[in-house]
């Protein structure tokens, strides 16, 4: 059978970088927010501006919506990651106490 080995503090460490990651994403989400302007910031266009303006407007909103989407994304990643590290260590302490209690065992049989 052949070996295999997960890198628990690499995991961990990835988990954390992500969270970071997601601090930063919400940075340029509040910044997207930020961009947003009044309906008059066109100027006066007949017949279009309203419609510039809307245009405009939920062009910020898909993006304010996109950067959302990422935030809880990326936020799932960095759990879903923790999760597998914290299953990989607790399996080997499960494996380590039934060597433990194996051998044990086995002592008492000679």
């Amino acid at each position: 059978m052949a070996e295999f080995y997960a890198d628990l503090p690499a995991l961990d460490a990835y988990s954390d970088r992500t969270v970071g990651r997601r601090d930063q994403i919400e940075q340029v989400r509040n910044q997207l927010e930020a961009v947003r302007v009044p309906r008059d910031a066109f100027g006066y266009i007949p017949g279009i501006g309203g419609r510039i303006h809307d245009a405009y407007d939920g062009f910020v909103d898909s993006c304010v919506d996109a950067a959302d989407q990422i935030t809880d994304a990326v936020y799932s990643l960095s759990q879903a990651v923790r999760l597998a590290s914290e299953a990989y260590a607790e399996s080997d302490q499960g494996a380590v106490v039934r060597m433990d209690t194996t051998g044990a065992l086995h002592q008492g049989v000679q």
